[in-house]
C-alpha cells in the first residue's frame, strides 16, 4: 500500500515538474513564434519528456533540455520577431496600477493627517483626476472616493 502511494506522489512530482517547465516555455515562446508553432512545439516537447523521463529521472531530463528560454529561442526564427509582448504588457500595467493606488492611498492619508491635525470636519481634494476625500467626524475617521 505505501508502495502505490509513494508512486502516485511521485507521478503527480513528475507531472508537476514537466508541466510547470512546459508553462514557463510556453512564456517564453508567446513572444517568438506563433500559437500554431507554439502549440505544435510543446506537443512535441512534452511527448519526449514523457518519454524521456520514463527512462531517465525527470531532473535529468529537464537539465539536459536547458533553461526554458534558451530553448524558446532556438525554436524561433529570429531572435526578436515584430510580435506584441502581452506578458510583458500585463506586467507593466498590474506594476502601474498598483503604483498609482499606492500614490493615492498615501495622498489621500495625508490629507486624512491634515485633517486631525487641524481640527476640521472633512476635505475634498483631486488626485491625477480621481476625487478622493478624508474626514474626521464623531463617527470616526476616514478616507475614500466622493
Amino acid at each position: 500500500m505505501k508502495t502505490q502511494t509513494t508512486q502516485t506522489r511521485s507521478a503527480f512530482g513528475v507531472w508537476r515538474r514537466r508541466e510547470s517547465y512546459l508553462f514557463r516555455l510556453d512564456l517564453w515562446l508567446e513572444e517568438l513564434v506563433s500559437m500554431r508553432e507554439r502549440r505544435s512545439i510543446l506537443r512535441e516537447i512534452r511527448g519526449n519528456i514523457k518519454v524521456d523521463a520514463a527512462a531517465r529521472d525527470i531532473d535529468t531530463t529537464l537539465d539536459s533540455l536547458g533553461p526554458p528560454r534558451t530553448l524558446a529561442r532556438s525554436f524561433a526564427e529570429t531572435n526578436r520577431s515584430n510580435r506584441p509582448f502581452w506578458n510583458r504588457a500585463i506586467y507593466w500595467f498590474t506594476g502601474l496600477l498598483l503604483l498609482w493606488f499606492t500614490l493615492s492611498f498615501f495622498y489621500t492619508a495625508g490629507m486624512l493627517s491634515a485633517l486631525l491635525s487641524s481640527g476640521a470636519h472633512s476635505a475634498e481634494s483631486y488626485f491625477l483626476g480621481l476625487p478622493v476625500s478624508a474626514f474626521n467626524r464623531e463617527s470616526g475617521i476616514g478616507i475614500g472616493r466622493r
